[in-house]
């Protein structure tokens, strides 16, 4: 029975994120903004078009007007003294010059099999070349160094900051504070935070088990173990499923995946205890 719910749990968070990516949209274009430190990053969602305004530090900061009156052409490449970035449109990619423009390497890219893995998440894709490609950039010196938006299609807005580091910020939406960024899904980038559903899932049954362990020591009882078993696989699933959940809405997946989660440890932890340490039950006609 536990096995049927996480599985069923397992393919309803499926769906629904199927579901998201197809209602998420794109980030068509990136040009700069009507005012410095400033660009506009235009999106199309369900044939409707839209633009938002991002600061340099790569954040969501509000809705573009027609009437801020900016007129800009989206570039593919763009330079900040000698130091130039293009994407040649050809898929997720990035290419950077030192040389004020004469020659190119890649600096950023999503190729060979996770170039096919992120292409087949994306429901109702469409031609890769169009919509899963990096297609504009905008290029900005700051204090420090320089930033980086590039238009990646359905990846959303891939953000260089200050400090070198890349993040595939995702598409802007809008709630309670204006704006915020909907995140693409992962596809192992080194500058993503690691996966947490195996440490996650394994800590919780790790707990729940321990707990169990406790109550079978304290009241030399053992037949309840196996229950304790199947209690905290089950609990470590579950929790495991939990642990990557998205950001929902302006609020961070961890608002509605924590308390979530901790409810697995306790309830785990307390059917674990009472399974481990009930008292065997007594036979029929047995003295007493």
């Amino acid at each position: 029975m536990c096995v049927l719910v996480c599985a069923g749990l397992w393919v309803s968070m499926r769906a629904c994120t199927a579901r998201d990516l197809r209602s998420l949209g794109e980030v068509t274009a990136v040009v700069e903004g009507p005012r410095p430190g400033t660009v506009v990053v235009r999106t199309v969602r369900d044939g409707t078009a839209a633009a938002w305004l991002a600061d340099d530090t790569g954040e969501a900061v509000g809705f573009f007007e027609p009437a801020d009156g900016v007129v800009a052409e989206p570039q593919a490449t763009q330079c900040a003294g000698e130091l130039c970035y293009r994407v040649p449109g050809d898929g997720l990619r990035v290419e950077h010059s030192t040389d004020g423009g004469v020659t190119f390497t890649t600096v950023w890219e999503v190729s060979g099999g996770r170039y096919t893995r992120i292409k087949s998440t994306y429901p109702d894709l469409g031609d890769p070349a169009q919509h899963l490609s990096s297609l504009s950039l905008v290029v900005h010196s700051v204090p420090g160094g320089h930033v980086v938006f590039v238009a990646n299609g359905r990846d959303g807005l891939l953000y260089r900051d200050v400090r070198g580091a890349w993040h595939r910020q995702g598409v802007p939406d809008s709630g309670e504070g204006c704006c915020f960024y909907v995140a693409p899904p992962r596809i192992g980038d080194a500058s993503e935070a690691p996966d947490p559903a195996v440490p996650v899932g394994a800590g919780t049954a790790a707990v729940i088990l321990l707990v169990g362990l406790i109550g079978a020591l304290a009241g030399r009882r053992w037949r309840g173990l196996p229950i304790v078993v199947v209690v905290a696989v089950s609990g470590g699933v579950a929790a495991g499923i939990m642990a990557p959940l998205g950001d929902v809405g302006m609020f961070p997946g961890y608002f509605y995946s924590g308390p979530i989660i901790l409810g697995i440890v306790v309830g785990g932890s307390i059917v674990a205890h009472r399974f481990a340490a009930a008292p065997a039950t007594r036979e029929a006609g047995a003295p007493r």
